[in-house]
């Protein structure tokens, strides 16, 4: 199921917390879609057969219609995606507060991205699994690995033996960058259990951040108003191409801290995260992440007003780690990060970015500063810094 974020004060919230990988509320056990209950289907006044004298339609060739000028064409996308589109099936096992441990069962989604077997899905999906297991769109079931986990971007890969599986197609991982707003884009999942489920909306928004609980926050999300449910976690957001663009992660929904309804906002994690990350889990197993040792936050002229700055863009550190990077080059809380090396920073999903795809852990770099209206810089070496 996708997070939602605690300040907004959603309906559904998910990560670790609960006994279910995909929604922090209790989830039902998976479930196939209901068998429909056969209609019979009369003839309405002037169809073929009728008693009106009304000539019957021209036959129907073996090719169905095209779409209408201007509509996508959704289906053709469908049927060459859905063999990559898998189930995620997962047992957890979690100790309460007494030290009894208590077992659940939950689903989420994902995709093969290679053809080795790889697939990637959500962390929260599979976080506490002690058992995974994978549906494929054909019925086979197979167990899955997880290869590696990343919380802080709520990505993880598993494996299955790409031998087991029939006629196994990845899905080309696309550039979101490429997207437009207003762009279609296509989401696949299993909701709440109705496995292979199709929604179809636009890019509502590129470059979000959003603040999760507990504790974690996401950057570079694309926002979309494709419809996204509990189960939906790990699976593809695709162009009209068939490319995957985002990883469907979090939904707001419910009543929020104004007392206003919200409904239609999804968000997916961007390509621009999700293969640097891919890249490393399967190399690595984990995320190997070059930092300054600092935790940022958007500068908007709201915030810039709130903290005393004299910029109204950029990232506003909001707390160093005692010893680390960036506290030993001499940053200080609430100056304002504008540049890195030649690169200018106007948000921090930019500068989230910059790190996973540029620098190393022992990279060195100079880092920009807006300080009370004066420009300061700092070369500091990039650490793997815990906080």
């Amino acid at each position: 199921m996708p997070f939602i974020p605690k300040q907004l004060v959603v309906a559904v919230v998910a990560l670790a917390l609960v006994a279910s990988a995909c929604t922090s509320v209790a989830t039902p056990t998976p479930t196939t879609a209901p068998t429909p209950t056969p209609v019979d289907v009369q003839p309405v006044a002037g169809s073929a057969g009728g008693s009106d004298g009304a000539a019957p339609p021209a036959p129907v060739g073996d090719s169905p219609p095209p779409p209408l000028p201007g509509l996508p064409n959704v289906a053709d996308v469908i049927e060459r995606v859905m063999p990559a589109v898998v189930q995620v099936l997962v047992e957890v096992e979690r100790r309460d507060r007494f030290g009894r441990i208590t077992r659940g069962s939950s689903q989420g989604s994902g995709f093969f991205f290679d053809d080795l077997g790889h697939i990637l899905t959500n962390n929260h999906v599979v976080e506490d699994a002690v058992k995974v297991e994978v549906a494929l769109s054909n019925r086979q079931r197979l167990e899955a690995d997880v290869v590696g986990r990343d919380p802080e971007t709520d990505l993880a890969v598993l494996r299955v033996d790409p031998d087991l599986v029939d006629g196994l197609v990845p899905l080309p991982l696309g550039d979101t960058d490429a997207m437009r707003i207003g762009d279609w884009v296509i989401a696949i999942g299993s909701p709440l259990g109705f496995a292979g489920s199709v929604t179809v909306g636009v890019v509502s928004a590129k470059g979000r951040s959003l603040s999760l609980d507990p504790g974690v926050r996401l950057h570079d999300l694309v926002q979309t108003d494709a419809i996204i449910n509990p189960g939906n976690s790990g699976g593809p957001l695709l162009n009209l191409q068939g490319e995957v663009i985002g990883i469907n992660t979090a939904i707001i929904r419910g009543q929020i801290g104004s007392g206003q309804e919200a409904e239609g906002i999804g968000f997916a994690i961007s390509m621009g995260t999700t293969i640097p990350v891919s890249r490393q889990l399967v190399k690595h197993g984990r995320m190997v992440r070059p930092r300054m040792g600092v935790t940022i936050e958007d500068v908007n002229p709201a915030l810039a007003i709130e903290h005393g700055l004299a910029v109204d863009e950029g990232v506003r550190v909001a707390s160093l780690a005692p010893g680390g990077p960036a506290d030993r080059a001499g940053v200080r809380v609430n100056d304002v990060i504008v540049r890195v090396d030649d690169v200018p920073v106007t948000s921090t999903s930019a500068l989230v970015r910059l790190f996973l795809t540029l620098y190393e852990v022992g990279g060195r770099i100079v880092v920009t500063v807006d300080r009370d209206g004066s420009r300061l810089s700092f070369e500091m070496v990039l650490e793997e810094v815990t906080f």
